[in-house]
Order: structure tokens, then C-alpha cells, then sequence
């Protein structure tokens, strides 16, 4: 019983322009294109080629940005996602 609530409690957040943003848990081995995935998809006025994952590494946050257009296209290498990630989707500069 203990493993196995510590392995629900290793999660990632999937936030901004998703379908349905939130908490998901880490089972595996995981990466981004898979992340947006489980949270359905980029929502509409979603902008597919701004997305930040920050980490805390050492103590201190860090933020990667990525292009998902390019990452489905085979340009840009799809990152792995770790637990306690938070993935943001930007929305439209529109809604700005």
C-alpha cells in the first residue's frame, strides 16, 4: 500500500491553453507531446508553438520552452516530462 501511494503522488500539471488542464499522475516514463495528450489536446486559441515546462532543479526553477508544430514535424526533439513538472500551454495573442 505505501508504493503504491507514493507512486500516485509522483504528478505533473498541465495548465493554460489545454482542454482539460490539471493535475496528472506520472507512471512511467513520459513525454511531452504524450503530456498534452492526456490533458486532450491544445484548446482552441491555443498557440501550439509556446509551451513552458518549468522544473525545479537544485532548489531553483527553471523554464524550457517548446514548439510542439515542430516537435510533431520531427524538427525538435519531443522532451521528456518528469514528475512534479508544470507544462503551460500559451494561449492566442488574441486573448492577451
Amino acid at each position: 500500500q505505501v508504493l503504491l501511494k507514493s507512486s500516485v503522488a509522483r504528478t505533473i500539471t498541465v495548465d493554460g491553453s489545454v482542454v482539460q488542464p490539471g493535475l496528472y499522475p506520472v507512471t512511467g516514463e513520459l513525454s511531452l507531446l504524450q503530456t498534452i495528450a492526456m490533458a486532450r489536446g491544445t484548446a482552441t486559441g491555443a498557440n501550439p508553438r509556446r509551451v513552458v515546462v518549468f522544473r525545479t532543479i537544485g532548489g531553483q526553477r527553471m523554464a524550457a520552452s517548446f514548439d510542439l508544430k515542430s516537435i510533431r514535424k520531427g524538427e525538435m526533439a519531443d522532451p521528456a516530462i518528469y514528475p512534479d513538472d508544470i507544462v503551460v500551454v500559451d494561449g492566442s495573442n488574441l486573448s492577451a
